[in-house]
């Protein structure tokens, strides 16, 4: 079916929980029907007591703008309800907080992610990333993701935290079974993900006790210098907020990227506009975000009873808000089943909006723009050899797999 197309048969055979649904493409014409006639939609779930599917880009901005309402911290920021240990330790991520313990604790890192600072490392991170597309000059074939996409977030992310280089391929190794769990071929156990997660908080306790008392100006050493409430972070904080960023800060940037090559081969005439052009770069990046939300949802829950879109949500009911169907919103969005790297104003929700907007969007967007640069100076005649390969999963909007050949320039 094309984007545009819209599902006309009963809404109740929309599930949106169907990870392998997901895994051969973001269902848009399920999204444009819900958006068009239930943008406020009771969903059933196999695995819980349903939730509210919310898919209109205005609704999405208000639950998003509103955590006294729509709540990360009473139920965590995903789908499935955790048991009450996990749930925990999610709180204890700024991803599951509310204000003011959110703005407290994203205050420790949030200077290290200013345009001002990521502008300073802007000469290492395009010397990095320079080096890894040169190594394509030796063939002309790779597989895309393993070969860069997940090589630049990981180098950046590493190098904000002060990881030691030998280390980086084991953590992303780590992160990614974490965060990608859904699919069998990543984690092909429950143990799989229960090991990686033992395996990364050995680690991050390493990390402390190394960048203890050393004089490095690195974020893991701004992370053990900082207090809250006039104490510093324990153990378990510093681990979950050192693993917290290091799955964030490779996991997201690593999808768009593999999404922007494959969506720039889609559409030829605009990857010819972009070689023509760099000054596009960084429009054709909002594009692809928009295009290709590397994260398909998050969950709130409502503090008290409400009303979205019309529609009454009592207390304590989930809502999830899915990127891919607010960021094609046609009362927002002009022609939104158009990819367009010209777009202007491009009001993508891919970083989110409020007090949960992406933490390192300006890394993320810098990175991306470097990316794009380089792998246009140095190869050219870019095809995919095989078709890519999804993951299995209803939260990454992730690629595992992208094989294409090309001509180094």
């Amino acid at each position: 079916m094309a984007d545009a197309d819209v599902f006309e048969g009963p809404l109740g055979e929309i599930d949106l929980t169907d990870a392998s649904v997901w895994e051969r493409a973001a269902p848009h014409e399920w999204l444009n029907r819900l958006r068009r006639d239930a943008p406020v939609h009771w969903h059933e779930e196999a695995d819980g007591p349903g939730f509210w599917a919310i898919t209109r880009h205005d609704d999405v901005r208000r639950i998003s703008t509103d955590p006294d309402t729509f709540s990360s911290w009473v139920g965590g920021p995903l789908r499935l309800d955790p048991p009450p240990e996990e749930l925990e330790q999610l709180r204890m991520v700024i991803i599951g907080m509310d204000p003011p313990d959110h703005r407290t604790f994203r205050t420790i890192v949030s200077k290290a992610f200013t345009p001002k600072m990521i502008g300073r490392i802007e000469p290492a991170l395009r010397e990095e990333t320079r080096r890894v597309v040169a190594e394509l000059r030796d063939d002309t074939r790779c597989e895309f993701v393993g070969d860069v996409a997940a090589r630049i977030p990981m180098w950046s992310i590493s190098e904000l935290m002060g990881v030691p280089e030998a280390d980086r391929q084991r953590l992303y190794e780590l992160s990614h079974c974490l965060i990608d769990d859904q699919d069998p071929e990543i984690a092909p156990s429950p143990d799989t993900s229960v090991v990686a997660s033992a395996e990364v908080f050995a680690y991050a306790d390493a990390m402390a006790e190394r960048s203890r008392g050393s004089d490095s100006d690195d974020l893991t050493s701004a992370l053990l210098a900082a207090e809250v409430d006039g104490r510093a972070l324990t153990d378990l904080e510093f681990s979950l907020f050192f693993i917290f960023l290091i799955v964030a800060g490779n996991e997201t940037t690593r999808t768009a990227t593999s999404h922007g090559l494959i969506t720039l081969l889609e559409h030829p005439e605009q990857l010819a506009q972009l070689r023509a052009d760099r000054s596009l770069i960084p429009g054709a990046v909002e594009e692809i975000l928009r295009w290709q939300p590397p994260i398909h949802h998050f969950r709130r829950t409502a503090t008290r009873d409400t009303e979205v879109g019309g529609q009454r949500i009592s207390e304590g009911e989930k809502v999830i808000m899915w990127y891919a169907a607010a960021n094609r919103d046609d009362s927002i969005i002009d022609d939104p089943h158009t990819f367009d790297i010209h777009r202007t104003p491009n009001q993508q929700l891919s970083f989110g909006i409020g007090e949960h907007f992406c933490l390192g969007a300006n890394l993320a967007r810098l990175s991306l723009r470097i990316i794009f640069e380089e792998l246009l100076d140095a190869i050219d005649d870019i095809e995919l050899a095989t078709p890519p390969r999804r993951l299995h999963s209803n939260l990454i909007n992730g690629i595992k797999e992208l094989q294409v050949t090309y001509r180094p320039t």
